[in-house]
């Protein structure tokens, strides 16, 4: 049997806590439940995780990274000057997650109606958006436009009122990805 290294203890610890606050709610999450569904002694987990506002803020801290992580690898795939490279950007993060990152924001969101505090790194990761959208090079109105259609599309699929079908999810994806053109 091979031993774990920290980073995997951790991320298994945190895969654990995503998975009862999903499958069973934000009361359930427990430092002995997560230490148990994780299969990670008490102690191993008190080494990662002090607290269960430790804990919630190493969900928060993961949630975020993976949100920026891939709003960056996005802008990234994007030429530099080109007009609505940051809204296509946002879009693609918005429409194409990995099942994973979803789980993890559908968590966090459970986790914020108990810990609203953490909602601060997020008002401040979206404040920064303000220069990206008067930067972006599409009138301000559209970006903000495609901004909150993908924040209402994602947050009612994290409060698990999914808005659309698949298929008008995807028509919806491409409609908003044609805003982004500077002759629209």
């Amino acid at each position: 049997m091979t031993k774990n290294t920290p980073k995997e203890t951790r991320a298994r610890l945190l895969r654990a806590a995503v998975a009862i606050v999903i499958e069973q709610g934000t009361a359930q999450l427990t430092l002995n439940a997560v230490a148990h569904t994780a299969q990670v002694s008490k102690g191993g987990l008190l080494h990662h995780f002090p607290t269960k506002e430790a804990l919630v803020n190493g969900i928060d801290d993961w949630a975020t990274q993976m949100w920026s992580e891939r709003l960056e690898d996005e802008l990234a795939r994007e030429p530099e000057g080109r007009a609505g490279r940051w809204s296509r950007a946002y879009i693609r993060t918005t429409f194409d997650r990995e099942p994973e990152m979803t789980q993890v924001l559908q968590a966090l969101t459970r986790i914020i109606g108990v810990y609203p505090a953490l909602l601060d790194r997020w008002r401040t990761m979206y404040a920064q958006s303000w220069d990206y959208i008067a930067g972006d090079g599409l009138p301000q109105g559209r970006v903000r436009t495609i901004q909150v259609a993908c924040d209402g599309l994602w947050l009612s699929e994290m409060i698990g009122l999914p808005l659309l079908p698949d298929t008008e999810r995807e028509a919806m994806r491409a409609d908003l990805l044609k805003l982004t053109d500077e002759r629209s």
